[in-house]
C-alpha cells in the first residue's frame, strides 16, 4: 500500500510464506520453479501433500495453499504481537461470495476473532462501497484495529478438476461449480455473448463483469477467452484493489488506527475441505 504510514509485511511458518507484494496478472500456467508462487512469483516452501489428483492441483496451482483453520490461526498468530487482540480494540470484516459453501470460513474467523462485519457479494466482489465501508469503520473507536479476510474462491473436485465441486451437505449429487458467478461470466465470454448491460434484477453480477474488466483488463475477446482460473485471479485483485482503496479513504481520516489486510482465494476440495491461498497481506500504520 502506497502510503508513507503503511508498511506490508510477511509472517513466515515452517512449509510457506506469507507473499507481501504480488506482481499483477502473472499467468498462473506458465512453467515455473517450484519454490515461485505462479501468481505472485514470491519463493516458498514447497509442502508435501498426498500424491492424489486434488492435491497434485492444489499444490501446482496455489503452492503454499494452507488448510482453511490452519490459515486463520497463522493469521492470529502473527497479528496478536502487533497489538490486535480479539474481543478487546479489533473488529474483523469478511468479504466472501454469497456461496454457502464459503461460510466455513466466515465461521472459523468469527470463531477466531469474534463476529464480523459482512462486505461480500457474488464472487467475493466489494460492492458494499463507500456506505458499507464507513459503517464498518464507525463501529470501532477512532483508535480502533480492523482485520480483513476478503478472499473469491473457486473448487478443485477429487479428480483435480477445477472449477468443479460436490454440494453433498444439500443432497446434491452431481458437480456443481465454484464460484458459479465467475464460471458463468466465462461462459458468457467464451460464446461471444457478454451481456454488459445493466440488469436491476442482477445487479451484483451486471457490476461483478464489468468491474473487474474495468479494474484488471481482463480479455473478452472469444479468440482469447480467459478459463476460470484465469477469471477468479482477475477477480482477487479487482477485490485487493477495492479493500486498499477503501481503506486507504478511512486511514486518512483516523491516524491512530491500524489496518491489516489478507486477500487471496478460497480453495474448495473433496468432502467439505477447504483451503485459503493468500495472495496479499498488508499491515496499515
Amino acid at each position: 500500500m502506497t502510503s508513507s504510514s503503511s508498511s506490508t509485511y510477511s509472517a513466515s511458518r515452517a512449509g510457506t510464506s506469507f507473499p507481501s507484494n504480488p506482481s499483477a496478472r502473472s499467468s498462473p500456467n506458465k512453467s515455473r520453479s517450484d519454490t515461485v508462487c505462479p501468481h505472485c512469483n514470491q519463493p516458498i516452501k514447497e509442502i508435501k501433500y498426498s500424491d492424489d489428483a486434488f492435491h497434485t492441483s492444489l499444490q501446482k496451482l496455489f503452492p503454499g495453499a494452507l488448510g482453511l483453520e490452519e490459515f486463520v490461526f497463522e493469521t492470529k498468530q502473527t497479528l496478536v504481537p502487533k497489538g490486535f487482540y480479539p474481543h478487546v480494540n479489533t473488529l474483523v470484516c469478511v468479504g466472501l461470495c454469497r456461496d454457502e459453501i464459503t461460510s466455513p470460513f466466515e465461521e472459523e474467523v468469527e470463531a477466531m476473532w469474534g463476529r464480523a462485519f459482512i462486505c461480500g457479494s457474488l464472487g467475493g466482489m466489494l460492492f458494499c462501497g463507500k456506505t458499507g465501508f464507513s459503517a464498518a469503520h464507525h463501529h470501532a473507536p477512532i483508535t480502533g484495529h480492523f482485520i480483513y479476510y476478503c478472499f473469491t474462491h473457486i473448487g478443485i473436485d477429487h479428480e483435480g478438476i477445477i472449477g468443479s465441486v460436490y454440494r453433498t451437505r444439500s443432497g446434491m449429487e452431481e458437480k456443481t461449480t465454484a464460484c458459479g458467478a465467475l464460471a458463468a461470466f466465462v461462459a458468457e465470454i467464451a460464446s461471444n455473448k457478454l451481456n454488459l448491460n445493466f440488469d436491476e434484477d442482477d445487479i451484483e453480477m451486471s457490476m461483478l463483469k464489468k468491474h473487474i474488466i474495468n479494474k484488471t483488463g481482463l480479455s473478452t475477446d472469444v479468440m482469447n477467452a480467459p478459463d476460470l482460473l484465469k477469471v477468479t485471479m482477475a477477480a482477487y485483485e479487482t477485490i485487493t484493489f477495492d479493500l486498499e482503496r477503501h481503506v486507504r479513504r478511512d486511514a486518512e481520516k483516523f491516524k491512530d488506527r491500524r489496518y491489516a489486510l489478507f486477500t487471496g482465494i478460497q480453495i474448495h476440495g473433496p468432502d467439505g475441505s477447504d483451503y485459503c491461498w493468500l495472495g496479499k497481506a498488508s499491515l496499515l500504520i
